[in-house]
């Protein structure tokens, strides 16, 4: 009867620590989190294939919520949301010449935004 009252706290143990393996695996330490998002959020619009460009918009904004899901740095997190958003948000009016430029310097705004808080200077 013993072996297993010691048995037992330890497959309790070994049950906990492979959850909290698990959750720490799912998160990406600032650092990384910051490198991958600026490249990610560095995207720049092809006027000359709006379709493309579009579409590489949204699967940019996936990057970007993906990491958002794996920083626990809550500033970092709503940065890259903002950032995601605006990028998702990229329309065909975002791609002609006047809306270019006011889209071009908003996504400026939000990165600046990011790297601030990549960098703890927000």
């Amino acid at each position: 009867m013993l072996p297993r009252l010691v048995l037992l706290p330890l497959l309790v143990f070994g049950v906990t620590g492979c959850d909290t393996l698990n959750t720490a695996s799912e998160t990406l330490d600032k650092a990384e989190v910051c490198t991958r998002a600026l490249q990610a959020a560095g995207f720049n619009p092809d006027l000359s294939n709006p379709d493309q460009t579009i579409t590489d918009a949204k699967q940019r904004s996936e990057e970007l919520r993906d990491l958002a899901g794996q920083t626990t740095d809550a500033d970092v997190k709503r940065e890259l949301n903002e950032m995601a958003d605006k990028l998702g948000q990229l329309g065909p009016e975002d791609l002609s010449p006047a809306g270019s430029a006011a889209w071009a310097q908003d996504k400026l705004n939000t990165y600046n935004q990011l790297q601030a808080a990549c960098t703890g200077s927000g």
